[in-house]
């Protein structure tokens, strides 16, 4: 048994619903779904019974996870225990898929040279909201995109580290699209255009990517198809009708059927380090230090 159907399966039975047990591990829907089949054919019988309206455990998936609950939870406080034991201090660091590596492995290499006694431990999330864990964040620092002016963040709970990079603004088009074949776009022309809206992060988050109107005042049309606001779901969605995505210049999917144009006339966002206010953590403190030293590039 992989740990990972371990850890999809009690995610799951503890969520009751794979789309928010996928968004609590950090992973997609389809290997959280892919997971728990794998686990339901060792075991030969089916731990959910699922619908197109709820998800619940079956007689036997509630006793497997009674059964598993607690050994899994004995395994991690075992890890924590020898790590504490090394004399080893770990970081946990979320990345989201959207940033390109070449933006993240520098910074990252640079904090493990300077602190080589903390194992860093590096995972990539779909999403960029920083509120979609609530208070039970899976890691202790997430790098993602922000809106260059951290206020709002910030008034949300969240301290937000030195930027690694200011990026302009874009949109993903399909490649038929008109706009497709478009050195740059302004804002302005965004207003004829049908913009999918991340209904999967709070409101006043969302603004802060897809505002309500253009500089000029022009209202915009979003249309709420945007349900996880992951990158992956929106070049599906792009790729599959006519609505387009308002992304970052830095975002260039490997996908024919897509492409990036920039657009003019809305304000950049940074790529940042954030976490809850409050964290009491010392390492994560050292992680914005270190990596905020690098030269901008």
């Amino acid at each position: 048994m992989e740990i990972r159907e371990i850890e999809a399966f009690l995610e799951v039975a503890r969520e009751l619903h794979f789309g928010r047990a996928s968004r609590r591990l950090g992973v997609s829907t389809p290997r959280v779904s892919q997971a728990v089949r794998a686990l339901e054919r060792r075991v030969g019988a089916s731990l959910f019974e699922r619908t197109s309206r709820r998800v619940r455990l079956t007689p036997l998936g509630e006793r497997l996870r009674a059964e598993l609950r607690p050994a899994y939870e004995r395994m991690e406080r075992a890890l924590e225990e020898a790590r504490s034991g090394a004399g080893t201090e770990v970081l946990r660091v979320g990345v989201a898929t959207s940033l390109p590596g070449s933006v993240v492995d520098g910074p990252i290499q640079a904090f493990e040279r300077a602190q080589p006694h903390c194992a860093l431990v590096r995972s990539a999330h779909p999403n960029t909201d920083p509120s979609r864990w609530g208070d039970d964040w899976p890691v202790d620092v997430f790098v993602g995109w922000l809106p260059a002016d951290p206020a709002p963040v910030e008034a949300m709970g969240f301290t937000v580290g030195p930027a690694w990079l200011r990026e302009e603004r874009a949109v993903l088009v399909a490649a038929g699209h008109p706009l497709a074949r478009r050195v740059t776009v302004d804002a302005e022309e965004l207003a004829n255009q049908d913009i999918l809206y991340p209904s999967g992060m709070p409101q006043r988050l969302a603004d802060l990517w897809i505002p309500p109107a253009t500089p000029g005042g022009a209202p915009l049309r979003r249309v709420h198809q945007h349900r996880s606001a992951s990158l992956e779901e929106a070049i599906v969605l792009v790729a599959a009708g006519d609505a387009i995505h308002l992304t970052v210049a830095a975002v260039r999917p490997d996908n024919p059927h897509v492409v990036t144009v920039p657009v003019s006339g809305l304000p950049p966002v940074i790529c940042a380090p954030v976490w809850p206010t409050g964290t009491d953590n010392a390492v994560v403190h050292d992680f914005a230090q270190v990596t905020g030293m690098l030269p901008r590039p």
